[in-house]
């Protein structure tokens, strides 16, 4: 306010540095007695008005007890000696708000408004209103005072937010709430900001820092308030705009992301074992209070979801990738300012099943462990991924991820068949044991064979 009165002074003061003031006309009816406790005197009179006497604007006393000398000079000054900051603060409202404001044109007003500011300026003083010159005190303007009053308290009401720095992330619609009510009676520095009723919106900010100002102007009288000063003569003052009522608020905004990474558990790597797929998986994504919020798929090994707002999360997988087991682990996350993007690397057991050969030979009441045996593993692209051997018990054993295998036997006992290529599917984690059995190769019946060979040579000569 100083600056502001500060500005318009020098302006003013570019065109006359002193003023001359007198006293005016009477104003019928209305009479006015100051008692000072000091001097236990009374000074009595008719209300009338000061004016500046080249404009002819009224003016107000600001020390009751000073006479005034209309021969005086005066000049006009920022701060007036004979108050204090809070002095100058409400004479200048009660000012304002006095005479001159809005319907407050009868010329009651500017008595009414005089009296207020003489009980301010000096404590030392009784101040009423008479039914005549030096009469009987009487209360007649109460309700007139009241309403000056409650203009100044409801001035001097700004909007109560619960804060003015905020830290939000992109896009994040941000709602506060003036506990006042008044704040719709300011107007924001952008035209983007929604006001209703009490309640203040801002919405699709980008990353970055902000200021967004709201402001109520006075401009009732289109000119500066100034206080006069004279050494010969008691100080005046000729109303004006107030300073403009200003609240600032600051945001800061954030990007915030969250992205899963989907790995395997075994080999930490984004390639799935086998035919499993780690793309597919499904995450939930829960607040603190564990409401779904959001669903993510994985794809390309990973999901990613942005601009979650501060706070608390949980993430659980609902559902995994062909051929994985589900983690059941639930991770906690926490995004804040301090932590905006995170990368969250998420493991998933592939589904393996054991595999156990049993091999053996001979006759069927007779059977063999069968040592030695090699059998090659290929996978559903006919590529060979392993080859095992049985140990002296004909066992072989070899764990496979998730998908089709041909499993082929290689070698056998001599004299003794060999097993045909055959297909497994590994679709579940149980073990599994596969028997299997060499025969003895049958040798042919060669007597037989030369018997019958005699007997169609034998014929074939009848026949010739």
């Amino acid at each position: 306010m100083i600056l502001y009165i500060l500005i318009n002074i020098n302006l003013l003061n570019v065109k006359a540095t002193s003023a001359n003031f007198y006293e005016a006309e009477y104003i019928d009816g209305i009479y006015m007695n100051k008692y000072q406790y000091k001097t236990k005197t009374i000074y009595y009179q008719k209300a009338r008005f000061f004016r500046k006497s080249d404009t002819n604007e009224f003016a107000y006393c600001i020390e009751p007890f000073n006479f005034f000398n209309e021969s005086s000079t005066y000049n006009s000054i920022i701060t007036p000696t004979s108050l204090n900051k809070e002095q100058i603060d409400r004479i200048t409202k009660i000012a304002y708000y006095g005479y001159g404001y809005k319907n407050h044109t009868d010329n009651k007003w500017y008595a009414i408004t005089q009296l207020m500011i003489w009980e301010c300026a000096d404590k030392e003083g009784e101040y009423y209103f008479t039914d005549s010159l030096n009469g009987k005190r009487i209360n007649i303007f109460n309700d007139e005072i009241n309403e000056i009053n409650n203009l100044i308290n409801e001035h001097n009401k700004i909007p109560a937010f619960e804060k003015n720095n905020y830290d939000i992330i992109e896009n994040q619609e941000l709602e506060i709430i003036d506990k006042n009510n008044i704040i719709k009676q300011y107007i924001p520095n952008n035209n983007d900001i929604k006001i209703e009723e009490n309640k203040v919106i801002i919405s699709n900010l980008k990353e970055g820092k902000y200021n967004f100002s709201f402001k109520k102007e006075y401009k009732n009288y289109n000119k500066p308030l100034i206080f006069f000063n004279s050494n010969t003569s008691q100080d005046l003052l000729i109303t004006g705009d107030l300073e403009t009522n200003k609240i600032d608020i600051n945001i800061n905004v954030y990007k915030t992301s969250l992205n899963i990474i989907k790995i395997d558990n075994d080999t930490e790597s984004i390639i799935p074992q086998g035919e499993a797929k780690l793309d597919g998986a499904i995450y939930n994504i829960l607040d603190e209070n564990k409401n779904i919020i959001e669903k993510l798929t994985i794809e390309n090994n990973q999901a990613t979801i942005s601009n979650l707002k501060f706070g608390k999360y949980y993430i659980e997988e609902e559902k995994a990738g062909i051929g994985y087991n589900k983690d059941q682990n639930i991770y906690e996350i926490n995004i804040s300012k301090e932590n905006t993007n995170i990368d969250l690397y998420l493991k998933n057991k592939v589904i393996e099943k054991k595999i156990i050969i049993e091999k053996k030979y001979g006759e069927t009441n007779n059977m063999l462990n069968e040592q030695d045996i090699i059998f090659n593993i290929y996978n559903n692209n006919n590529e060979k991924i392993k080859s095992i051997k049985t140990n002296e018990l004909g066992l072989a054993e070899i764990t496979l991820p998730y998908g089709k295998y041909i499993i082929e036997q290689i070698n056998t006992t001599n004299g003794y068949t060999k097993i045909e290529p055959f297909e497994i599917n590994v679709e579940d984690n149980n073990e599994e044991l596969i028997e299997l059995k060499d025969y003895k190769i049958k040798v042919p019946n060669t007597h037989t064979n030369s018997t019958f060979y005699i007997l169609i040579k034998y014929l074939l000569n009848i026949f010739q």
